[in-house]
């Protein structure tokens, strides 16, 4: 029968391996970094293949550093719908975080940093719009008040007072990014109501990290990350073609009830009326920078590109790069 003394030794020697074992292995035990509302600005072209390499090791990954690596996409498996086949280097975005996805599946192509929060600016009303089209009838009429208007005093296009239908404000929402219309929605709701309604559905479809302070985007509480974007522009794409449908429309005319007065309302998003933009939402606040999810169509299936943090002007050509490096390189 072993001693006091010998079986304290045997719990201190049980203790001290266990105390090795967690800090010689600390990949082991898992090492991945929280979601911080203050991501550092270093290291943003660092990428990553949601895919595991053909030529890689079977091996666990380690943690992206803050030394970009270069990532050849040959390296890749594919996705359900695309082969990789080129060879080309992925281009460099000067942006925060960055994403391209097979929509169908949901698989991630190519993407850098999409775990860490950004501020959302005017994508927000995305979500606005799937709340207005559950919530609303198209043929309603919605007054602009001016707890509306206040919310963006430098606006034009719509006056307290106005009175539009649902159909015509979302196309105002939606095209010109219109954050008078936003207010006025949430108003006529009830605004609390509408923003729980908002950070629920977030919820409900697993946007984990996406937070709404306003249905407009200004707030820049309004947070999520390019993984989250990824899960909206799914359900979006996947139930509400309508609003796929409007901000895809480079102009519209809609009309005052009260006046009967014509007012144009064009698109703010560059790829408005290119035959192969499926659709999507651009976003802009001196906290985020330039914000754009984009959907297109390649090989008739819908490809999701997200830029977090790049310079106003240069979201749609950070755009571009990433939609022509992908089509030069998976068929």
């Amino acid at each position: 029968m072993p001693s006091n003394q010998q079986k304290l030794l045997f719990l201190a020697i049980i203790i001290a391996l266990a105390l090795f074992s967690r800090f010689a292995y600390p990949t082991f035990f898992g090492s991945r970094q929280p979601i911080t509302d203050n991501p550092a600005t270093d290291g943003r072209s660092v990428p990553y293949f949601a895919m595991q390499s053909v030529e890689a090791s079977t091996s666990t990954a380690a943690e992206p550093s803050a030394t970009p690596v270069a990532v050849r996409p040959r390296a890749l498996m594919g996705t359900a719908n695309f082969t990789a086949t080129g060879d080309a280097s992925p281009p460099v975005i000067a942006d925060h975080e960055t994403l391209i996805a097979d929509l169908d599946s949901g698989s991630i192509i190519y993407g850098s940093h999409i775990d860490e929060r950004w501020p959302l600016a005017s994508v927000t009303k995305l979500m606005t719009a799937s709340i207005v089209l559950d919530h609303f009838t198209l043929n309603q009429p919605i007054t602009v008040t001016p707890a509306a208007v206040a919310a963006d005093p430098t606006a034009t296009l719509l006056q307290a007072g106005d009175v539009y239908t649902v159909s015509d404000l979302l196309h105002a929402l939606l095209l010109p990014s219109s954050n008078v219309a936003a207010e006025a929605f949430a108003g006529a709701y009830g605004r609390e109501q509408f923003l729980a309604l908002m950070n629920a559905r977030a919820a409900a479809w697993g946007m984990v990290h996406t937070h709404y302070d306003d249905p407009s985007g200004l707030s820049p509480g309004n947070r999520t990350t390019a993984g989250d974007l990824l899960l909206l522009a799914q359900k979006i794409y996947a139930d509400y073609p309508q609003i796929l449908a409007i901000t895809r429309t480079p102009q519209v005319t809609i009309k005052e009830l009260n006046s009967g007065r014509l007012v144009p309302v064009k698109s703010i998003n560059d790829f408005a009326g290119r035959p192969d933009f499926i659709g999507g939402k651009t976003g802009f606040t001196d906290e985020a920078d330039g914000n754009l999810l984009s959907i297109f169509s390649y090989k008739n299936h819908p490809v999701l590109f997200v830029v977090l943090g790049t310079a106003d002007n240069e979201r749609f050509s950070e755009t571009l790069k990433l939609l022509q490096w992908f089509e030069g390189n998976f068929k």
